[in-house]
């Protein structure tokens, strides 16, 4: 974790994730300003999900072609450089929210592209056994920053404006990439006789997940709790605020903070105790699950708002540290283009998982009842709990798999 390039990884990935907020805060002012429809405002969410979405799927024809580390600058310097012409339109003319929608829609394809490249150079720059270590640190960084990152933003908002904001991420952006470009990973033979077809490099990391049944186990289950984890999106915790707890929206921002700071602390548990969660990554998984399940239970069915907090703060404890797992267990059983793709599809995956979850959800709080939605959630993580005790022997790192193996073996 000392090593340098890391260490602009990281910084990097911090200004391009606090970017990423004050992006989002400044495009819902202006497009509000422009529409005063929250028709428009819905729109941001699902044009960012679908293209990335569509990027994740597409991402391998890049991945194959290109270095790793020259994805990771030239996509973060296209989206400095549409932010930047995004900016000037405005300064020059009113705008349109449609042409404000197809800079959202150009800067989530490339977003679909940079974050499984990112997250698969973490093995280039970290020693296998630092992994774990590494993993929590960048989920305590994430986190963090999701946790200030919001109410710092609405305080630039009310005291700036939305183009001031915009131009303000134009500089994270710019930072973010000036510290990509510094990053030394070794060099990567990407000549053009051994490009695969289209189809082939669009079609290899579903197949890789076909081959490797700890990697397909592990995107099964996060497939279930994917569908399950939406129920903690704004739309449904506001009415179960308004409903369970009989309180002001103001609740609805607290509960969101607990649930982060749960995450945090878990990533700080990660951190110091990284040998010992890698020698029991099965247990982990598994009792997590069923943690999980339990919390989500407790949290929608109760009516007291303290209970409330501390169910969401410890339903980010497990989550939170079986998604560090999950992360060191890709990295354990996939090269690092292979990774990257990977990673592409995981991040399909979930983008289209969570757009039809929040549907869902949302559907079955309108019809039924907010406890009800929270009933349906629990119930899916228990079956992903049950999932996992059925396929407990592929929830274990390659190193442990190869020493159960060896154990077996006369001498």
């Amino acid at each position: 974790m000392k090593n340098s390039s890391f260490r602009f990884l990281w910084v990097g990935q911090a200004f391009a994730n606090l970017g990423d907020i004050f992006y989002v805060v400044g495009l819902i002012s202006l497009i509000y300003a422009m529409t005063g429809s929250a028709f428009y405002l819905s729109l941001l969410p699902f044009t960012t999900t679908i293209f990335r979405f569509i990027s994740s799927l597409l991402a391998p024809l890049v991945i194959d072609r290109f270095p790793l580390k020259r994805i990771l600058v030239q996509s973060q310097c296209g989206k400095t450089i549409l932010l930047m012409i995004l900016g000037f339109s405005l300064h020059f003319s009113d705008g349109s929210a449609l042409v404000v929608l197809c800079f959202i829609a150009s800067i989530s394809l490339l977003d679909g592209v940079a974050a499984p490249v990112s997250a698969a150079l973490v093995p280039q720059l970290v020693p296998p056994k630092e992994r774990m270590k590494a993993n929590g640190f960048l989920n305590v960084l994430t986190q963090t920053i999701f946790v200030a990152g919001w109410p710092i933003g609405s305080v630039l908002l009310i005291n700036t404006n939305s183009q001031f904001i915009i131009w303000f991420t134009v500089f994270l952006f710019a930072v973010s990439t000036g510290f990509a470009m510094k990053i030394k990973v070794q060099d990567e033979m990407t000549t053009i006789n051994t490009h695969p077809s289209s189809w082939d490099s669009v079609t290899s990391g579903w197949l890789t997940i076909r081959q490797l049944p700890t990697i397909r186990t592990l995107i099964s289950l996060d497939f279930i709790t994917s569908l399950a984890s939406s129920v903690w999106v704004a739309a449904v915790i506001y009415v179960y605020v308004e409903q369970n707890l009989q309180l002001g929206e103001e609740w609805w921002g607290y509960i969101n903070t607990s649930y982060f700071v749960g995450m945090i602390i878990s990533g700080l548990i990660v951190i110091r105790f990284s040998r010992f969660i890698e020698k029991h990554t099965r247990s982990f998984i598994i009792i997590g699950l069923l943690l999980n399940s339990l919390l989500i239970l407790f949290f929608g069915s109760t009516t007291m708002p303290a209970l409330a907090l501390l169910f969401a703060c410890l339903y980010g404890l497990p989550e939170q540290i079986r998604e560090v797992i999950y992360t060191k267990l890709f990295q354990d059983y996939a090269s690092e283009k292979t990774l990257a793709k990977i990673y592409a599809v995981w991040g399909a995956v979930i983008n289209l998982t969570f757009a039809g979850s929040v549907l869902l959800l949302g559907y079955i709080t309108e019809t039924f009842s907010v406890r009800t939605t929270f009933q349906f959630s629990s119930t899916l993580v228990f079956l992903a709990f049950l999932y996992a005790i059925v396929k407990r022997k592929e929830l274990c790192s390659k190193e442990s798999q190869s020493s159960i193996t060896s154990e077996k073996e006369p001498f």
